[in-house]
């Protein structure tokens, strides 16, 4: 993938912003289908002494494990071991302890998220799941499992959080309903340094974006823990709910460094969720405009592309951001160009900051601000741009191909 330059855009580059082109991998895999056999089916993170991963067989020979290996990519560090060798029969679902029995030599999978990654003996990568705040793949609290639903090559849609794990055995946990509905996570205050007071009240706000009442009964918000929403619970049109920290289970912690939320409905189906790292000091993480939702598949700060850094404001419309660049600012536009890739126009600022950011979270380009035109292939892209004076603005393209 490349940027591809006009003679026109040549005119408004100098002979150094070629020099200065920066492309910047964070990682180095795609949400490509799989198309081996061989898949991740279902893995547990949490307790430390439960940990696992299972494989399924979808071929029909043999899998033979001799050197393959694991990989995890957590934010800071990559782990790896090689698999013991094995053999997956024909449409087995087979679990793998991650400690010595099945391994070379032990690894953990990291509780707040990590991209999971299965290569072959020739190092071919045969599959790959991102989780929690490092994929779009929900991080599976104490005793449950993240599990596979499809097959469709999208983390988002093909995993769901399995509440009664079934290792070693096909899944059997509800499937994804992703921006299904009109109730959705408006609002998150999470906790920060300086929340040493019990005056301070962290809180999840949803907003249902509808003319009609929406009985939200046993639904469940997860962040670490679960919290089942009381029976009998309805919020009105257009109107919010709001679950305030005084009520949140034992290990429900907001962490306002790197944290995610899923919200479920009362069947098990995921609906929605949001990802961020480091919130500022007394700030919230806000759909701006209020209760206007597009993407419901955001893992961190730059995919929940329809938060934004806010004022909290309680069970109440959302503050517009003053810190954000506005779509209607005639000197920047990024827009799709139908079978070619992303538009952005924009005049050359040195200081400032573009990025082009892939649907898993993977950076593809960054430069500095500048008139651009980018190829891409078919697929929802993220185009964040950092002004030099701190404003910032995150603008969702869908390349049509």
């Amino acid at each position: 993938m490349r940027e591809h330059l006009t003679e026109q855009n040549l005119k408004h580059l100098k002979k150094e912003d070629i020099v200065k082109k920066i492309f910047l991998f964070l990682f180095t895999l795609l949400m490509f289908y799989n198309i081996f056999a061989l898949k991740i089916n279902e893995f547990i993170v949490t307790p430390t002494s439960a940990e696992k991963i299972e494989l399924y067989n979808d071929d029909t020979t043999n899998v033979d494990l001799s050197g393959y290996k694991l990989y995890v990519i957590g934010a800071s560090s990559t782990s790896s071991t090689t698999f013991k060798p094995d053999t997956i029969g024909v449409g087995v679902y087979k679990a793998f302890a991650l400690d010595t029995t099945n391994f070379v030599s032990s690894i953990g999978l990291p509780n707040d998220g990590a991209i999971i990654v299965i290569k072959d003996s020739l190092n071919n990568l045969i599959d790959s799941v991102g989780y929690g705040d490092l994929g779009p793949a929900p991080a599976p609290i104490y005793n449950f499992s993240c599990a596979r639903v499809s097959s469709t090559g999208d983390n988002a849609d093909d995993f769901n959080m399995d509440f009664t794990p079934t290792m070693g055995s096909a899944n059997d946990c509800s499937a994804n309903q992703l921006g299904t509905g009109s109730v959705f996570i408006n609002e998150v205050y999470p906790s920060d340094s300086n929340d040493n007071s019990t005056a301070v009240v962290e809180f999840i706000e949803l907003y249902n974006n509808s003319d009609t009442p929406v009985d939200i009964s046993n639904w469940v918000i997860v962040c670490d823990d679960d919290y089942y929403i009381p029976s009998s619970t309805t919020i009105s049109a257009y109107g919010y709910f709001v679950l305030l920290d005084t009520s949140f289970p034992t290990y429900f912690h907001l962490d306002a460094s790197r944290d995610n939320v899923y919200l479920y409905n009362n069947t098990g189906n995921r609906i929605d969720q949001v990802g961020w790292h480091n919130i500022p000091v007394d700030s919230s993480f806000s759909v701006i405009p209020n209760g206007r939702r597009t993407f419901f598949k955001g893992y961190n700060e730059i995919t929940s592309v329809d938060f934004k850094i806010d004022k909290p404001t309680q069970g109440a419309y959302n503050n517009i951001e003053t810190n954000i660049i506005s779509k209607n600012d005639n000197s920047i536009k990024v827009y799709p160009l139908m079978n070619v890739g992303i538009r952005v126009q924009a005049n050359t600022d040195y200081d400032s900051k573009l990025f082009i950011i892939d649907i898993s979270g993977r950076i593809l380009y960054t430069s500095f601000l500048k008139d651009l035109l980018f190829t891409a292939k078919s697929g929802t892209y993220f185009v964040k741009i950092q002004k030099s004076d701190g404003k910032y603005f995150v603008y969702k393209v869908d390349v049509v191909k």
